[in-house]
């Protein structure tokens, strides 16, 4: 968001008054905080044939480092959607990323993700549990190029 004040002499700025410079500076200051949050990224990896069910993996990063990893199945209509977060290592401060889903909690999470994905019909979706161990969990979750 973006203010433009313009002020063609002290007359208007006189006329203007200090309450449109408050809110000046509060909403330049509003944007640098809204900087400060987590941000997230989200990209389909698949349909159902019938364009009922959506796979997304959505990931999110903090300010301080780190960042999370999950996979959410999204149908229709409103409140049809589940996630299924895998990996979390935001930073509580200074250089540290602890992982807080332990490699079981992430096990099961993709066991239950590969079963909802199938009570939907999307088809061409591949879980790999065995990766949760790793110190990157990355490649997760995989998609055959026809089910995009």
């Amino acid at each position: 968001m973006a203010l433009v004040l313009v002020v063609a002499g002290p007359s208007t700025a006189t006329r203007l008054g200090a309450g449109v410079v408050v809110l000046a500076a509060t909403l330049a200051a509003s944007r640098g905080a809204g900087a400060m949050g987590i941000r997230y990224d989200r990209a389909r990896l698949a349909r159902s044939p019938d364009g009922a069910s959506t796979l997304y993996e959505v990931r999110g990063w903090g300010p301080e480092g780190g960042g999370s990893l999950a996979y959410r199945v999204e149908g229709k209509g409103r409140g049809k959607g589940v996630e299924f977060l895998v990996s979390s290592t935001f930073s509580p401060g200074g250089a540290s990323k602890p992982q807080i889903v332990a490699p079981a909690t992430c096990e099961q999470r993709l066991a239950a993700l590969a079963e909802e994905t199938a009570r939907r019909g999307i088809r061409g979706v591949a879980v790999h549990p065995e990766r949760c161990r790793a110190s990157e969990r990355e490649h997760l979750v995989t998609v055959d190029a026809t089910a995009r």
